[in-house]
């Protein structure tokens, strides 16, 4: 698959193909602003921003007195990233995930 990007200043496009970009597509959003990173003119890859707020398509239901001091459970965001998050974050809450190793920052 091709993944198309565009440089906003000069509108020109640029495209990569899935496995140049692989583990950056957890986090990748449409219309998110990234920088490309180039050497002359080949592409090495995209550069994320530090942390991406991804929204939870599923996950368990919290139980009623869970803390945020608990534990933790799998929850899967719209990119399929599946992020480890405390017991009281649901379905639909939009979490802020740390880029360089994918652990749950807040939400």
């Amino acid at each position: 698959d091709q993944h198309v990007f565009m440089d906003t200043s000069s509108y020109e496009q640029l495209e990569l193909n899935e496995n140049q970009i692989e583990e950056e597509l957890k986090y990748l959003l449409e219309n998110m602003s990234v920088h490309i990173m180039m050497y002359q003119s080949e592409t090495l890859g995209i550069e994320l921003p530090n942390t991406v707020e991804l929204k939870v398509v599923e996950t368990e239901p919290g139980i009623k007195g869970d803390t945020a001091s608990g534990g933790t459970k799998p929850a899967k965001t719209e990119t399929g990233l599946v992020v480890n998050v405390p017991f009281f974050v649901n379905e639909g809450d939009t979490l802020v995930v740390n880029t360089s190793d994918g652990s749950y920052v807040s939400r």
